[in-house]
Order: C-alpha cells, then sequence, then structure tokens
C-alpha cells in the first residue's frame, strides 16, 4: 500500500512535467527544421555545432534535420514514459 502511494505522488509530479516537456521538443523538432531551412537559403540565422565551429550554409538544412529527429527522438520516448505514468493511475 505504502509504494502505491509513493508511485502516486511521483505521477503527480512527473505528469505535467513529461507533457510540457514532450510538447516543448516537438516544437523544438519544427523550429530545428524550418531554421535549418532557412539557413541553407541565406537568411542571416547563427547556427554553430561549438563556439568556433560554424555549420556551413550547404549543410544548414542536413544538420537542422538531424537535430530535429534527435529531438523527436527523445520526445518519443518521454511520451512513452508519460503514458506509463497515466497508465499507473488505474482508478
Amino acid at each position: 500500500m505504502g509504494v502505491s502511494i509513493l508511485k502516486r505522488i511521483i505521477s503527480l509530479l512527473a505528469i505535467p512535467v513529461l507533457a510540457v516537456f514532450t510538447v516543448g521538443l516537438c516544437l523544438c523538432t519544427f523550429i530545428a527544421v524550418v531554421a535549418g531551412l532557412l539557413y541553407t537559403f541565406g537568411v542571416d540565422i547563427r547556427m554553430q555545432l561549438g563556439p568556433n565551429f560554424p555549420v556551413p550554409t550547404y549543410l544548414g538544412l542536413p544538420v537542422g534535420i538531424l537535430f530535429g529527429a534527435l529531438l523527436l527522438f527523445i520526445a518519443f520516448f518521454s511520451w512513452k514514459l508519460l503514458k506509463f505514468f497515466v497508465a499507473s493511475w488505474n482508478v
């Protein structure tokens, strides 16, 4: 009985955090791809992989897609974890 209460308390805190995190990552996925596209076509956006390592203009879209895919991958597992916590509330 004590473990069930502890699990619900953790879920009570984790569900809103994971929901906002998942939505934010999905939004950032879209932004990363659009920014890569705009950078490739010459819009004045700064894309750097490090402090002194700028991305070449012709690689803007592939880097944006790669970064967007990474964000979407993390969002997918965050969504799975969110579904797990919601399912643990079987009332």
